[in-house]
């Protein structure tokens, strides 16, 4: 076989499909390179931003990482939209443990000052922001067990430093706090003397919240239990 066959094939089989294609292909082609108007709908990062000191956006991992806008333009330009250069920026003022219902507006679109586009919609239009400030205030440890020394031991002393620690976060999970746990039968296995440091555990739920100092010292003695020994 030679190959003339399968390029006589290639250019006269489906022929009609094949000039179907080349026509779009052509009018695609124009669309784009030509000084005619278009509207495409391109993503664009969101940027979200609240005002104030110590404010946060407590609900950022729900908002739309982007929005759909509206381009118009000539088809020259709407070839040089670069999602890196674009974004929608809002400034939101909120308080504590707040939700703000906010409206995207036009004038939020930022792009090149030399592309040469205008932004005519944004979906969606609306989103909504939950807002908090953070706080910090101190709190007590509530110990829990206590000490497990060496079997055929007891414990005689425990002092446990310091007993308040510092708690900064936001509002809603902060003010709820009376005291935080701490688990001193962690603390196991010694004879004699012991002097070891406990991490503070923070509660799964409190996600915003972080511990000043984040360990305490555990100090004590344990001694002979003579009397277990006796009986």
């Amino acid at each position: 076989m030679t190959l003339a066959k399968p390029i006589r094939d290639f250019f006269t089989r489906n022929l009609g499909y094949k000039a179907v294609a080349l026509v779009l292909a052509i009018l695609l082609w124009y669309d784009v390179t030509s000084d005619e108007i278009t509207v495409i709908d391109y993503p664009v990062p969101l940027q979200v931003a609240v005002e104030g000191a110590d404010m946060i956006i407590t609900n950022q991992e729900q908002l739309p990482p982007e929005v759909e806008v509206a381009f118009s333009g000539t088809g020259r330009e709407l070839m040089r939209l670069d999602k890196n250069d674009l974004a929608v920026q809002e400034a939101v003022e909120g308080g504590e443990n707040d939700s703000i219902v906010v409206t995207l507006d036009l004038s939020d679109v930022r792009k090149p000052t030399d592309l040469a586009v205008t932004a005519m919609g944004i979906t969606p239009r609306q989103v909504t922001v939950v807002t908090d400030r953070f706080i910090e205030r101190t709190v007590p440890l509530a110990t829990v067990g206590s000490p497990r020394p060496a079997p055929g031991y007891r414990i005689e002393s425990v002092d446990v430093s310091p007993q308040q620690v510092r708690v900064r976060g936001v509002t809603a999970e902060v003010r709820p706090i009376g005291s935080l746990a701490l688990d001193l039968s962690q603390v196991e296995g010694f004879e004699d003397t012991f002097d070891e440091r406990l991490e503070i555990a923070v509660p799964e739920s409190l996600r915003t919240v972080t511990v000043t100092p984040d360990t305490v010292r555990i100090r004590g003695r344990a001694v002979r239990d003579t009397v277990g020994e006796s009986q």
